[in-house]
């Protein structure tokens, strides 16, 4: 009867199909570690039973002991239960053959539970449920282990697991492998797990959800004083951010509006230039802003894990690494409170350049005003000049025909001869004062 019970429960835990039924799209990242930065993050130890270090290429985990895994978790409490969980690793080349690793699921708080998903270098997978320290295998026969060398390697090994509604799918390297249940976990952290004498390099961890519950997954409490104080900063910032960027939109209006005004003056368009120029290197600096906003808004989350130290360890060395850390905090938000008075001082700088450029603009304006009027009055003044050419011209050519017509009406007289050179000279000097 005993064991009819232990089958039944097993079979509710426990139930694959051979084809996907999770069909959710996990768009929204919540966590993507490259283990590049550990401290803060993970737990770095070097002892008898683990050594645990970071590297350039990922976090160096070495598991000496040769009875039993170890589970790896953040530092930060997340919980998730709606996601798409991804972990990149790789096996030792000089290791032995029982090299395992893998990824930790639903991890209690109380460390009552949790799943693990394990691959080997024999080309193996796993499905493991923890309880109260004991592993019990759910899925093949015996310890569990199933073979699947399409999908499996014995160097670098990619799992994914998509979970929705206490349904799961498990992909190795991008194939498809099984879907299973599990109905007992509805939330719980996610982290890595290193096999008995294992030595694997993990390389980046990385979890997603959907839209509908990108809210309600990560950290939901912290430490209220310190949660408060980052709050009223995020607030301040996002306050500063929003008119930063109208002040933005503002300038790129009117800087907008100047590019369409026909002016002639290339001082006015290179200092038209520079305002641009120096949009451009507000718009990065905001862009830097958000990002900071982002990061402590990651910080506010952390604070959960905080309080559950506190709560459950009384260890005095917590209470000191939380005094530092919060001391970090605040240097950090003194740091970004200078940074922002120092983008306002800017920024009024920016504006009173702004206003200079008015007013040499506003100049420039009156001068080609004045410039067009002189214009006006000399083409006038041309006009006025052709007008009087053209009414002398009109005149000569009436004397003209006047002075033809008086010479065909005037009678010819046959010249006498003259009686000495002197008088013809004088009669022809005569007729040339006349024709003139």
């Amino acid at each position: 009867m005993k064991k009819f019970f232990g089958l039944t429960a097993l079979f509710l835990f426990f139930y694959p199909a051979q084809t996907q039924q999770v069909t959710k799209e996990f768009n929204r990242m919540l966590v993507d570690d490259d283990f590049s930065r550990l401290s803060g993050k993970w737990d770095q130890q070097s002892n008898s039973e683990n050594v645990f270090v970071g590297l350039d290429r990922g976090f160096q985990t070495w598991r000496k002991n040769s009875k039993s895994g170890f589970f790896l978790l953040p530092q930060q409490a997340m919980q998730f239960s709606v996601f798409e969980a991804y972990v990149n690793f790789t096996f030792d080349s000089k290791g032995n053959k029982n090299q395992s690793a893998g990824i930790v699921l639903q991890a209690q708080a109380d460390g009552s539970g949790a799943l693990v998903v394990e691959v080997n270098k024999k080309k193996q997978f796993r499905i493991l449920r923890a309880v109260n320290n004991r592993m019990i295998a759910v899925s093949g026969q015996g310890e569990g282990w199933v073979k699947n060398k399409k999908a499996i390697t014995s160097g670098e090994n990619m799992i994914l697991i998509r979970t929705y509604d206490k349904i799961y799918d498990l992909f190795i390297n991008g194939i498809f492998v099984i879907s299973f249940t599990e109905i007992e976990y509805s939330k719980g952290q996610i982290g890595l797990y290193i096999g008995a004498q294992s030595k694997v390099v993990f390389h980046r961890l990385t979890v997603k959800t959907d839209d509908d519950h990108v809210n309600s997954e990560g950290p939901k409490n912290g430490n209220p004083d310190e949660e408060k104080t980052l709050s009223q900063v995020i607030v301040k910032l996002k306050e500063t951010i929003n008119k930063k960027d109208k002040r933005i939109a503002d300038l790129e209006a009117e800087v907008r509006s100047l590019a369409g005004r026909n002016v002639a003056d290339t001082t006015v368009v290179r200092q038209k230039q520079d305002l641009e120029n120096r949009l451009l290197v507000c718009n990065r600096e905001m862009e830097s802003a958000k990002s900071e906003r982002e990061y402590l808004q990651t910080k506010l989350k952390s604070l959960e894990d905080f309080k559950q130290l506190i709560r459950e360890n009384e260890n005095g060395d917590i209470i000191i690494n939380l005094s530092n850390l919060t001391a970090s905090q605040k240097a950090q938000i003194e740091s970004l409170q200078s940074e922002i008075k120092s983008k306002t001082s800017s920024m009024e700088q920016l504006k009173g350049e702004k206003e200079d450029l008015e007013k040499a603009l506003q100049k420039r304006y009156v001068e080609l005003g004045n410039l067009q009027n002189e214009k006006v009055d000399v083409l006038q003044r041309m006009i006025e000049k052709d007008s009087i050419i053209q009414v002398l011209e009109e005149k000569n050519k009436l004397l003209d025909e006047a002075y033809q017509q008086c010479r065909r009406s005037t009678p010819t007289f046959k010249e006498p001869k003259p009686k000495k050179e002197g008088r013809r000279r004088k009669k022809q000097n005569d007729n040339v004062l006349f024709d003139e």
